[in-house]
């Protein structure tokens, strides 16, 4: 595996290196990892981040997978005080690429006010809910308290709780880059 040399000092993330930048983007990688500081090849680090590693870009392809892939943008973000675009989050780069895109990222102040101000503003849809809700409530009412209404109500209290709690998540984490970037120059 490649060793990084050390950051010295303190410096603003608009004047790091791209070698700094490489460095911390790592840290982040490796801190988000299911095995830290295991071997990984750099062409194609993001499906690195489960164990084993997923197929070439395929990392999106299951429930852990996104969770780490999205935490990990997440991190990168409040690391540096950026957005990512959502055509940004549905690429598949190399460390080189993403360091390249972090740094574009980092130059556009401007451009992150806006995308998290359009987060912040973004009405939340909740069709799904409801959609889930009406679901649950014909097949309780046909079964009444039989086992399989059970079993149907354990799955959809579970739906809901991982649905809801990601966008509590994602509300909470906006909320909190905001104030990051809020805070920039």
């Amino acid at each position: 595996m490649v060793t990084y040399p050390e950051i010295v000092g303190n410096c603003s993330h608009s004047q790091m290196t791209p070698e700094e930048l490489k460095y911390q983007t790592l840290e982040i990688f490796q801190r988000n990892r299911q095995t830290p500081n295991a071997e990984f090849n750099e062409s194609r680090f993001l499906d690195f981040l489960l164990t084993p590693p997923t197929s070439k870009n395929n990392i999106k392809n299951s429930f852990k997978g996104v969770k780490r892939y999205y935490r990990f943008f997440e991190d990168v973000e409040l690391t540096f005080g950026i957005c990512f675009t959502l055509s940004d989050q549905d690429r598949f780069y190399s460390v080189d690429q993403f360091v390249k895109k972090t740094k574009e990222r980092i130059g556009k102040g401007r451009g992150n006010k806006m995308i998290i101000q359009r987060r912040l503003d973004q009405k939340k849809n909740y069709s799904i809910h409801i959609i889930l809700t009406f679901i649950f409530l014909v097949v309780i009412s046909f079964l009444r308290f039989h086992w399989t209404s059970v079993i149907v109500g354990v799955g959809y209290s579970t739906a809901m709780w991982w649905i809801l709690s990601n966008e509590l998540r994602t509300k909470q984490h906006d909320k909190k880059l905001y104030e990051i970037i809020k805070a920039q120059k």
